[in-house]
């Protein structure tokens, strides 16, 4: 009697692409493509793909390249501190996505190259690193989950063989600008990174560049879970009354008002205490539609932009487009949500002219913060077939002849004057 065996499931894209950054920071002389192709399970052209894909996210959130060395091998390079936080965020995301790469692949690998390394061996030892996490979470205003705690040990080890390999190169370390010691320095945070730095400094010989006191304090800043009803600290006091001051501000500016409150501040709460740090060290974010948000709902982006200068200025820092347009989605949302408004069905009867049609639809969009469904329908359509159940609106930059249209076709000719603008969004914002 033979034994089925089950096949190996296949590798998410997800999965793949988490394996090659981190493989990018395996202390290995450059990574072999072929390597990355057998531990992946996939061909070449699937890794060379993968590769793409991580050095595009790389370039738009950390900043960094890939460099080729030759067909087959490449490396990660940029900025030290920016290389550490993309580790940082690498190793997390596959903890959680793919946890056993990193005992399997990455630890072992950081290990042998720890023995050309005068480190002393204790170093490494999980207990050990393990005991000096659960004093530093002692300090913290909240502890560090069982997750963090494994990740912050990981974290460690790849930080001290760091260090090691920079003893040969006295330009290397980390820089932080003096904004940003000053920055971190105030933080909480601080007295338990301080005292982690102290206790892993004595045990690698004072092994430590002086700027991994800071860096320490970011990872605990990073691993922070912003919620604004369950903490009572001055720095989170203060964030809560400065959103506050924001949504104040965005009702002002927009002329209308959020009927459910709670949940919005908590929601911009949540976003806005991590964008802080993300501006304060370059890290950007992921939004692939800020192009489309721009796009479709122009107002809102550009009223959420106004409210948030305050908010800026307060905390010495400028929101990039990405983060402006995740805070413009949140107002939006609510915006819909407290006030029971639907998205408005609008309708635009089209000719021969696409390029004035767009820019009736850009006009349409400018006339209110909410999102509107608009959709095309050529003039001959519409006097053969009438306009679609549901639409709130039609409109249209061509004389139209009288129809039994309901609603009735709004004429527009650019640009709209005020009253037309006025009458427009009355209509679209009406619940």
């Amino acid at each position: 009697m033979t034994l089925e065996t089950q096949p190996t499931p296949a590798l998410s894209a997800s999965q793949r692409r988490c394996h090659v950054l981190l493989m990018l920071y395996a202390p290995l002389t450059a990574v072999q493509l072929e390597i990355i192709s057998e531990i992946n399970r996939v061909d070449l052209r699937t890794t060379w793909d993968d590769l793409a894909e991580v050095t595009c996210e790389i370039q738009r959130i950390h900043h960094l390249d890939v460099m080729q060395y030759s067909e087959k091998e490449c490396r990660i390079e940029g900025d030290t501190l920016a290389q550490r936080l993309c580790l940082f965020h690498g190793l997390r995301r596959t903890l959680r996505i793919s946890p056993d790469f990193v005992p399997r692949y990455f630890l072992p690998w950081l290990h042998i190259a720890f023995e050309s390394q005068p480190c002393p061996k204790a170093a490494l030892r999980t207990d050990i690193l393990g005991m000096m996490i659960e004093d530093c979470s002692s300090l913290l205003p909240k502890g560090l989950s069982e997750h963090d705690g494994k990740l912050m040990r990981i974290c460690l080890q790849y930080c001290l063989w760091q260090n090691g390999a920079w003893k040969n190169a006295p330009s290397s370390g980390l820089r932080f600008t003096e904004q940003q010691r000053r920055w971190l320095r105030e933080k909480a945070e601080y007295t338990a990174a301080r005292e982690l730095f102290m206790q892993l400094q004595t045990l690698s010989n004072g092994l430590l560049d002086d700027g991994e006191c800071e860096f320490f304090t970011l990872m605990l800043r990073m691993l922070k879970t912003h919620s604004y009803q369950s903490s009572g600290s001055t720095e989170d006091q203060r964030l809560l009354l400065h959103i506050e001051s924001l949504v104040g501000r965005f009702q002002e500016v927009a002329g209308m008002k959020f009927s459910s409150y709670e949940g919005l501040v908590g929601q911009l709460f949540a976003h806005l205490g991590p964008a802080i740090e993300r501006c304060h060290f370059g890290i950007g974010i992921d939004n692939l539609m800020q192009e489309e948000v721009n796009r479709m709902y122009p107002r809102l982006v550009r009223t959420t932009r106004e409210a948030l200068e305050g908010f800026e200025h307060e905390y010495l820092i400028q929101l990039s487009e990405d983060e402006i347009g995740l805070v413009a989605i949140t107002f939006g949302a609510w915006l819909m949500q407290g006030n029971a408004l639907q998205e408005k069905q609008i309708l635009l009867l089209t000719h021969d002219n696409p390029q004035l049609e767009e820019a009736v639809e850009q006009q349409i969009r400018e006339a209110t913060l909410l999102p509107l469904n608009i959709k095309y329908q050529t003039l001959t359509d519409f006097y053969k077939f009438g306009a679609p159940s549901g639409v709130a609106m039609i409109v249209t930059p061509y004389a139209t002849r009288s129809t039994d249209a309901d609603p009735l076709v709004i004429h527009t000719q650019l640009p709209l004057a005020k009253e037309q603008r006025k009458r427009i969004r009355s209509l679209l914002e009406a619940p």
